[in-house]
């Protein structure tokens, strides 16, 4: 497959750069990567040679979680990462931690319902479980306790008049809930592609909700700058994000087919760590992105009231110290807008 073929790419006014200075002495930028699906426009810019034009080299660094992410790039040791809207997350701006979310990295936008709500086959062929209403009591699986599951889940379930108290929470990791539900151990599970997919294929459970209907454009994650990043290599960060941006737009255009997605497959093939059965992939659900790669502050603003109205933030985070679009206007200035220009308010 050739590198510039694959998907039409967006229009550009590329700086003069690309054969300057930059190509002379590429700078050496270190991204943790999870076995996220998300992780597609990173490798679609990589594919495509978008960093490479902006005078950039990547290094992936592959990492199971965000948390352990955090340390590595508060020191320095990675440049760019990923971060969901998590307790820990929120916690770490009130202490301080010069971490900024910068651009868009996955959301439930409709069609798009990369997070979903998984039930047992079998309690759906029987007619048990119909509708929310009938989670009520049934054993149902989130990652980790107060992740933003639990609360995609609650959301689900207040349509309904119930709460996360009308189930019975339990805590798995992803693959073993795949085990839960083929064993019976747990009725539901809140899950991520490729995961959703992997629990059709066996027959274990179904996709019975989707998050772009439970809560249309929750943001799944955003991408995050380190602070040694943006003080020591301040153009690299922002000639980054033109790169990213590109890759959007790119993955974008593509998803919405099958010949796109069947591209954009043969992409994480070449790429992800993780699930790379394209049985598999092709009926996942893949996220949706904002194409300016702006983040729904809305939903993350969300989340800092989930967390703070159950007591587990002793404070809500700003926004303002929470995100920067600085190196999004750039790129967009380069690039052109597809939509208005957004703010952190």
């Amino acid at each position: 497959m050739a590198r510039r073929t694959f998907m039409t790419a967006a229009p550009v006014l590329l700086a003069a750069g690309t054969s300057g200075a930059w190509a002379q002495a590429p700078t050496i930028v270190r991204v943790g990567v999870l076995n996220s699906l998300s992780e597609i426009i990173i490798f679609v810019a990589m594919e495509k040679g978008y960093f490479k034009e902006e005078g950039l080299d990547i290094k992936l660094e592959r990492f199971s979680n965000t948390a352990d992410m955090i340390a590595p790039l508060s020191s320095g040791q990675i440049d760019v990462a990923s971060g969901a809207p998590t307790l820990g997350l929120f916690n770490g701006s009130l202490r301080g931690l010069p971490l900024k979310l910068v651009a868009d990295k996955g959301r439930n936008s409709k069609g798009h319902g990369f997070n979903a709500i998984v039930v047992r086959k079998d309690l759906v062929e029987s007619g048990k479980v119909k509708s929310a209403a009938d989670l009520k009591g049934l054993r149902i699986a989130t990652a980790s306790r107060h992740s933003p599951m639990e609360q995609q889940l609650e959301m689900a379930l207040q349509k309904v008049g119930l709460s996360n108290k009308d189930v019975e929470i339990q805590n798995l990791d992803f693959p073993d809930m795949i085990t839960a539900l083929d064993n019976k151990a747990v009725d539901g599970a809140l899950m991520i592609e490729p995961f959703v997919a992997i629990a059709a294929k066996r027959g274990v459970g179904v996709r019975f909700m989707g998050v772009d209907d439970i809560a249309p454009d929750f943001q799944i994650a955003g991408v995050i700058y380190g602070p040694d990043f943006v003080v020591k290599q301040p153009e690299a960060a922002k000639r980054w994000m033109v790169a990213y941006v590109r890759a959007i737009r790119d993955y974008l255009a593509a998803v919405g087919s099958k010949a796109g997605k069947d591209k954009l497959i043969v992409v994480l093939k070449k790429y992800a760590s993780g699930t790379t059965d394209a049985s598999v992939l092709e009926n996942a659900v893949f996220p949706g992105f904002d194409p300016d790669g702006y983040l729904n502050l809305k939903t993350i603003e969300a989340s800092i009231d989930w967390y703070a109205t159950r007591g587990l933030l002793k404070a809500k985070p700003k926004l303002t110290d929470l995100a920067d679009y600085q190196y999004l206007n750039y790129a967009l200035e380069r690039l052109g807008r597809r939509e208005r220009a957004q703010k952190v308010q």
